[in-house]
């Protein structure tokens, strides 16, 4: 492997370290802490892009099927991820509180809004409760789905126009005066730690010395 390789592939095992760390202090920093599921990328797509890079770089890797079984299944999973990547992760206030806030800043901008719960399955096809809020303003119609998890608050969307009609509303939670409550906020010490076993490991792997066993 030629250094500049090595060195790409350091830098492709650092950044999830360094996303976990920003996601866990952005999350224990905060009163009211709101995490874009985009921000995940910075950890799951470089080392998929690693994995990538070390089958390519290989001189002893045969091109065969299994190879490019391989580096296909990246590809999707890094499709897979773009598109899961949609929402926000909100620390620091209840659901009611959310659905509360969203509702009242979404009137303010003349949408008529509606609330209403339902099921909502996710990707491992386990249901789960959820609050539906529909807005509907000139013919348009968007639909955020609130679901709690822990001691985290979820809001996702279906389309990527909602998306955007969903960040002009954030800001309002940040406004949201509460006190702060670190077990709401635990989260955060779970990434660090994370973070921590990642840079460990890159450690291990790129330079502690390897073992030779001679028979």
């Amino acid at each position: 492997m030629t250094p500049t390789l090595q060195i790409l592939q350091v830098i492709l095992f650092t950044i999830p370290t360094l996303a976990l760390v920003g996601i866990g202090l952005a999350i224990l920093c905060r009163t009211v802490s709101i995490v874009d599921h985009r921000w995940f990328l910075a950890v799951f797509i470089p080392l998929l892009l690693a994995n990538a890079l070390s089958i390519l770089i290989d001189d002893s890797q045969s091109y065969n099927w299994r190879v490019w079984l391989i580096l296909g299944a990246d590809v999707i999973l890094i499709a897979v991820a773009i598109y899961v990547a949609r929402g926000y992760q909100i620390n620091g206030l209840s659901p009611e509180t959310v659905i509360q806030v969203l509702t009242d800043d979404l009137r303010q901008q003349g949408f008529i809004v509606e609330v209403s719960s339902t099921d909502r399955r996710d990707l491992w096809d386990k249901t789960k409760e959820a609050s539906l809020i529909t807005a509907e303003k000139s013919g348009r119609l968007d639909q955020f789905w609130v679901t709690a998890r822990f001691n985290e608050v979820l809001v996702r969307t279906e389309q990527r126009r909602s998306s955007c009609c969903l960040r002009t509303s954030l800001p309002a939670l940040q406004q949201v005066e509460v006190p702060y409550d670190f077990k709401a906020h635990a989260a955060g010490v779970l990434y660090i730690i994370l973070a921590l076993v990642f840079a460990v490991m890159t450690w291990i792997y790129f330079f502690e010395p390897r073992f030779i066993l001679i028979e």
